[in-house]
């Protein structure tokens, strides 16, 4: 076996733990959770044009992902994943959230998630969701924003959405991660292809539909020097496309994940806050930022966040958040004594793959042992 031939098969086998691994950890709801959202929240987002909306982002109580093989994706821990869905209780569930009160905050725009693939037909069926785009088009919103993998964004799936919305603006926000094929695939180990993500941008292009493109803050198993080569890698390939805006999440650490594993066996940490803060200014110049604060001080579910020291990371937090709203780059925070001298690193895919066989095999010893 020649040395490309060894690299692709230790990449191989690495994608295939990494799949195996994921879905073993997935726990099945012990019972079934209310029909109710699992999170409600209020507040403003900075558009292309600098100003601010108000909205209101739901995380409906759902299934779950039907394709959960992410490795440090949490959301299988907080609904009703191996229970199966219900479209019935989706559809309550929005016309409840539609139904304002005299004293909820006014919003212009809905943020309608079900922890998965609006679009997936196995998470929510196509006439349901078009029941939901004529629920949304009679609730007086200027934007919906849903999220799904792009393989279900098709024209076949939109066309009709998009018609039945009659006039309120679509958003879909896409999962990317990474625009390298090595962290998307194998360490992220989520189900999306460029071919399948440009494909979804065309579509939506041609639909007037807008994307929300997220990228990941250092992925389980890399370091923060390489988390930063791979953003700004990544915003250069979503500029290129035409895409002038993506939201940074920060990987956070929960349990029943890959993440967890790495994390309790000690060869995995979240990115230093100060990594998000180099990175951001880092890609500041090349497009629009905001960063996904809920995953720097979260208040929906436990994990473990990014910090940095006592005496900075709430400063560095409430920077980034504002930052967020405002785009200027003078909210972003100075230094601290305890600012690491991390470097940007190239992502070198052999050295990669090598460590993370290494991690994983540690993570199983330390398993072992515990049990």
């Amino acid at each position: 076996m020649n040395s490309r031939d060894a690299r692709d098969s230790d990449r191989d086998q690495l994608r295939r733990s990494l799949s195996a691994l994921s879905m073993a950890l997935r726990k099945t709801a012990e019972a079934p959770r209310p029909d109710a959202p699992r999170f409600v929240s209020y507040d403003q987002l900075r558009q292309a044009d600098g100003s601010l909306v108000s909205r209101k982002k739901v995380i409906l109580m759902s299934g779950g992902c039907s394709v959960p093989t992410c490795t440090m994706c949490p959301f299988t821990n907080e609904n009703n994943y191996g229970l199966g869905g219900d479209a019935q209780s989706l559809l309550h569930q929005v016309a409840h959230v539609l139904t304002r009160s005299p004293d909820e905050p006014a919003y212009e725009v809905l943020a309608l998630y079900n922890d998965g693939s609006f679009f997936a037909p196995r998470e929510i069926p196509r006439d349901a969701q078009l029941v939901i785009a004529e629920y949304v088009a009679r609730a007086g919103v200027r934007r919906l924003v849903v999220e799904s993998l792009p393989q279900f964004i098709t024209p076949a799936v939109l066309t009709p959405f998009v018609d039945a919305l009659r006039g309120v603006e679509l958003e879909v926000g896409i999962g990317l991660q990474s625009s390298d094929d090595l962290v998307r695939e194998t360490l992220v180990n989520t189900r999306i292809s460029r071919t399948a993500f440009e494909r979804a941008l065309s579509t939506m292009k041609e639909l007037g539909v807008h994307p929300k493109i997220y990228l990941m803050v250092k992925p389980p198993f890399l370091t923060d020097g390489e988390a930063i080569t791979d953003v700004v890698a990544s915003v250069e390939y979503v500029g290129s496309l035409g895409v002038q805006g993506v939201t940074l999440c920060p990987t956070r650490v929960s349990r029943n994940t890959v993440a967890w594993r790495l994390w309790e066996s000690g060869t995995y940490q979240p990115p230093n806050l100060w990594t998000i803060v180099d990175t951001v200014r880092r890609i500041h110049d090349a497009t629009q930022v905001r960063v996904a604060c809920i995953n720097l001080r979260g208040s929906d579910f436990e994990s473990v966040f990014p910090d940095s020291c006592p005496a900075c990371a709430d400063h560095i937090v409430d920077c980034l958040i504002r930052y967020s709203e405002t785009g200027d780059v003078a909210d972003l925070p100075d230094s601290c004594d305890c600012r690491p001298a991390i470097e940007a690193t190239p992502l070198n895919h052999s050295a990669i793959v090598s460590r993370s066989l290494e991690m994983l095999d540690r993570s199983d010893s330390d398993e072992r042992v515990s049990r």
